[in-house]
């Protein structure tokens, strides 16, 4: 019997060729690293303002004052504020049985895009008239954008606390 040796074709290497293509396209979109990222660091966000949103519901009702802010003590370290839980960082409310350090943006200080397309920089905000208070951040996952119109009434903000309409309580 004799051996027939095939060789392949122009156009079934043209095709393979294509098919890998196109797996590789779906795959990179499905996978779609850079969003991926994104939802990473905003469910950091979310967690981290969580937690924080515990640990002073917690302190208050262990008897901690809460303290009336000035302006808006944000976690950005770019205006010189610290993550410490003392009262002196950008929580201003002694913190210290609760949790270790204060959280700060996985992007802090740095700028990104939002979900509704802003420039915003990445950074944790803590407000209060020392009876309510709001925490808030922005969110940066396509996934996400429903967070800003699920919380209070700014949406340009993802935002927890106990102000009664969050960050438009106070103004903002």
């Amino acid at each position: 019997m004799p051996i027939i040796k095939r060789q392949i074709t122009v156009a079934e290497l043209l095709i393979a060729l294509a098919l890998i293509l196109i797996l590789a396209a779906v795959g990179s979109w499905a996978l779609n690293p850079i969003e991926r990222l994104k939802q990473g660091r905003d469910n950091q966000r979310i967690s981290d303002l969580e937690n924080l949103r515990k640990a002073v519901d917690l302190a208050i009702s262990e008897g901690v004052p809460l303290t009336k802010t000035m302006g808006v003590p944000a976690s950005s370290v770019s205006v010189g504020v610290t993550q410490a839980v003392d009262g002196t960082g950008w929580v201003g409310m002694n913190l210290s049985k609760q949790i270790n350090t204060l959280p700060i943006d996985p992007s802090n200080s740095k700028t990104f895009i939002d979900v509704l397309s802003n420039a915003v920089t990445g950074e944790y905000q803590f407000i209060s008239d020392g009876i309510y208070y709001v925490l808030r951040t922005h969110l940066e996952a396509e996934a996400n954008k429903d967070y800003y119109s699920k919380d209070g009434n700014d949406n340009s903000w993802y935002e927890i606390g106990t102000a009664p309409g969050l960050s438009t309580y106070f103004g903002l």
